[in-house]
């Protein structure tokens, strides 16, 4: 009996098999083929930029890597979830500063790998983005791959534990294959890229969150 918990619920589990479905039928693309020597920074994107991606970001940012997050439908300028900062903690990941962002093109630069969690994000930031920078889902990193990572966002401590528990593993893996090409991603220089969120402290510097 698959225990839908540990995919968010009922919603999460279908999204799961569905995008595991599609991913193994070639739906998405050679999102594996990916040039590491080439990665300056990581920057990962989820909806409201207030669970997953700080998160990963702040993952990231601790194993070494330049990172930074955005959401798609971010509202500038708001604190993480209060569950998912309550629940970051006992994993070593502060959350208490970040503040939400929205993605914009003018934030992203040459050398950005945008690292996603659903296939309708993918399919978004490629429409907004083009060919221009390559993005990737984050779950198809780990066996089992998961390229649907479900929104933690009003679900129970239990979930979002799994949740940060899968997003550890990926950016994990993320971080070697970085390391292993001695990427720029794993210099900590700051470079700033102008963005339209500064107006609420959030510019594009490639060390935040």
């Amino acid at each position: 009996m698959v225990n839908m918990k540990l995919y968010g619920g009922k919603r999460g589990f279908v999204a799961h098999i569905s995008a595991r479905v599609l991913y193994a039928l070639g739906a998405y693309g050679n999102v594996r083929d990916i040039d590491w020597s080439a990665v300056k920074r990581l920057v990962f994107v989820c909806q409201g930029n207030i669970c997953r991606s700080p998160y990963a970001s702040i993952k990231a940012r601790s194993l070494g890597v330049i990172s930074a997050s955005f959401g798609l439908e971010a509202a500038p300028g708001a604190p993480a979830d209060p569950a998912a900062s309550r629940n970051s903690i006992p994993r070593g990941i502060d959350l208490s500063g970040h503040r939400s962002a929205r993605m914009d093109v003018s934030c992203l630069a040459d050398g950005d790998l945008i690292v996603v969690f659903e296939p309708r994000q993918l399919a978004e930031v490629r429409r907004q983005v083009g060919d221009r920078l390559p993005t990737i889902l984050l779950g198809i990193w780990s066996r089992p791959r998961r390229p649907h990572i479900h929104d933690p966002y009003g679900q129970g401590d239990g979930y979002f534990q799994q949740c940060f528990s899968v997003i550890d593993v990926n950016v994990t893996m993320l971080v070697e294959s970085i390391a292993g090409a001695g990427a720029p991603a794993m210099k900590r220089e700051s470079v700033e890229v102008p963005c339209p969120n500064s107006v609420f402290d959030r510019s594009c510097d490639r060390t935040l969150g």
